[in-house]
Order: C-alpha cells, then sequence, then structure tokens
C-alpha cells in the first residue's frame, strides 16, 4: 500500500448527507496540533472544500473513530441531522454530534 498522501482518498460511498472513506492506516482523523498537516480532515478539504462545515471545529463530523495505525471504512455526516441519525443509531461513538 502506497503512504497516505493529501490527494490519495478513497471514497466508497458518497450521498447528500454521508461520505464513507476507506482511511490509510497512517493518517489521524484530525488533529490539534499545527505539525499534524497530513489528517483525514485535510484530505477531506482539500477533495471536498465546499462541503467542510465551518460550524464545526474540525470542519466535518466523525460519525466514529478509527486509530491512527487502523484502516478501514469511516463514515462521515454531511450535516448535522445525519450526525444525530447516526448517532441514535447505536453504531457511533458521541464523537458524532
Amino acid at each position: 500500500m502506497e503512504p497516505g498522501s493529501i490527494d490519495n482518498l478513497c471514497i466508497l460511498y458518497q450521498s447528500s448527507d454521508f461520505i464513507v472513506v476507506n482511511k490509510h492506516w497512517d493518517i489521524r482523523i484530525d488533529s490539534k496540533m499545527w505539525y499534524e498537516t497530513l489528517t483525514l480532515q485535510s484530505q477531506l478539504k482539500y477533495r471536498f472544500p465546499e462541503l467542510a462545515d465551518p460550524d464545526t471545529y474540525y470542519g466535518f463530523r466523525f460519525c466514529h473513530q478509527l486509530d491512527f495505525s487502523t484502516s478501514g471504512a469511516l463514515c462521515v455526516a454531511l450535516n448535522k441531522a445525519a450526525a444525530g441519525s447516526a448517532y441514535k443509531s447505536g453504531a457511533t461513538s458521541a464523537r458524532a454530534g
């Protein structure tokens, strides 16, 4: 598997409410540290700048988490209603809100 990069983002599913991505194994979901420039958050902002929500801290509503070293499907809600729906389904952590 090639190393993660800003433009290497695999979209598994996309609708008006959700994006499901295949998170690379060596990329953090988000970061508050200025020196961690390659994150899933930055990949999403690069690929979908129009979908970033300035009302959220990270720009996107991550419905659950995957560890830095873990790859796999990760669901991102594109609006507050979708995040609430995902949270209520019980398939997510408290991070979705």
